[in-house]
């Protein structure tokens, strides 16, 4: 769920039509052929003319972005942090439905986040929600009655779990007319989705 932009690839020789999509952790591709390059594997980037320039193991990828290109080589070079892709920081009021991972349980609470110490208040800016199975959302309805207007509720489950699919969550939250707008990797076996209340159905203020 990160920033799109349909764009020229030049690569192995081939020029390729397709669209670009910059995650928060990786470089996707999609056109005649599907390209993923964790940052990771990226050992140099370069953004030239209008041209993003990267040196991967596989070889050299050139990305027709215009002036998007100094843009995401920046972003490409200093990935956010986790907390900060959660949109945690010390002003934040926080609260933790379930048995939340411990690592990014610890991850929250250094950021001096206001974390409440009961599953239970109002006016959060953040709720976390810890899921194994389906039995786990059916909290929802409170939990969406838990965040200001403008708050998020963050589905945190296992990946390729049989007890709790992506699909399950996504209808979860979409049943309470809930908006899912990001979804990012919290380990190699958790993953995450946020759900905001709608614009249209936040209170005027």
């Amino acid at each position: 769920m990160g920033q799109e932009v349909k764009t020229t690839l030049r690569f192995d020789g081939r020029i390729l039509e397709g669209t670009a999509l910059l995650e928060t952790d990786s470089l996707i591709f999609r056109g005649n052929v599907s390209i993923t390059v964790p940052f990771s594997e990226i050992f140099k980037i370069e953004a030239n003319a209008g041209w993003l320039d990267l040196q991967t193991a596989r070889g050299l990828l050139l990305l027709e972005l215009g002036p998007k290109a100094e843009t995401w080589a920046e972003k490409i070079k200093n990935p956010k942090g986790l907390v900060e892709k959660l949109g945690v920081d010390a002003t934040k009021k926080v609260c933790v439905v379930g048995k939340l991972d411990a690592d990014l349980r610890a991850d929250v609470a250094s950021t001096g986040a206001k974390v409440a110490k009961t599953a239970k208040g109002k006016d959060f800016d953040v709720v976390f929600v810890a899921a194994a199975a389906k039995k786990d959302l059916e909290k929802l309805p409170s939990i969406k009655e838990m965040i200001k207007d403008d708050g998020a509720i963050w589905i945190v489950y296992p990946k390729g779990s049989e007890e709790l699919r992506e699909r399950d969550v996504l209808i979860a939250g979409r049943t309470l007319s809930l908006t899912d707008n990001k979804q990012v990797k919290v380990s190699e076996v958790l993953t995450a989705v946020k759900f905001v209340i709608p614009v249209a159905q936040r209170k005027k203020k």
